[in-house]
C-alpha cells in the first residue's frame, strides 16, 4: 500500500514540475530589470513580428526579437522583452511575413526599462520610425502601413529616425 502512495506521489510530483517548467520558461525572469518594448497595434491576420536591435548605434540588424501575434479586429498589444543586460542604442520592425496579411495600424509604441516609460503615440510615431519605401508606405497621422508587393512577397520594415533614438532611448536608463 505504501508503495502505491510513493508512485502516486511521485507521478503528481513531476507533473506539477514539468507544469511550473513550461510556464516559466515561456515568461522572462525579472520582467522590471529588463528592456521591453510593447507596439499596440491592429493586426487582421496571423503573423510574426521581428524587432531587431543594435547596441552600438549603427543601423547593422542583427540581433532580434521574433514574437507571433495573433490576428485580430482588434487593438492588442505585442510585447518584446529584450535578453538580460541588453540595452539597444536602435530598433527596426519587421512586421510580419504573412503575405495576405491586410494593412497594419499602429497606435502606440511603448518603451520600458527599470520602471521609466516612454510612449510614443500618433503622429509622434514617425518622428521616431520611418518606413522602408523598398517595402511599404506609412502614414504616420493615422498609424497605417500598407506593405508593397514584390515579386508576390508582401512584408513591412520601420526603420529608425537614427538622431531621435539615439537621444532619447538612453534617457530610460536614468
Amino acid at each position: 500500500m505504501r508503495h502505491k502512495f510513493l508512485i502516486i506521489l511521485t507521478f503528481f510530483i513531476a507533473i506539477s514540475c514539468k507544469e511550473n517548467s513550461t510556464s516559466s520558461e515561456n515568461e522572462p525572469q525579472n520582467q522590471a530589470n529588463l528592456f521591453k518594448v510593447t507596439v499596440n497595434a491592429i493586426v487582421k491576420k496571423n503573423d510574426d513580428f521581428c524587432l531587431l536591435y543594435t547596441e552600438d548605434n549603427s543601423l547593422n540588424f542583427n540581433d532580434g526579437i521574433w514574437k507571433e501575434v495573433k490576428g485580430s479586429e482588434n487593438l492588442q498589444p505585442v510585447e518584446f522583452y529584450f535578453p538580460n543586460e541588453v540595452f539597444p542604442s536602435q530598433l527596426r520592425m519587421d512586421l510580419g511575413k504573412n503575405s495576405e496579411q491586410e494593412d497594419i495600424i499602429i497606435k502606440s509604441i511603448k518603451f520600458e526599462y527599470l520602471g521609466n516609460v516612454r510612449e510614443i503615440r500618433g503622429p509622434e510615431i514617425g518622428v521616431f520610425f520611418r518606413a522602408d519605401d523598398s517595402k511599404c508606405t506609412f502614414d504616420s497621422a493615422t498609424g497605417t502601413i500598407k506593405a508593397l508587393s514584390k515579386d508576390g512577397k508582401k512584408s513591412a520594415s520601420l526603420y529608425p529616425n537614427e538622431t531621435i533614438l539615439a537621444q532619447e532611448l538612453p534617457k530610460l536608463a536614468k
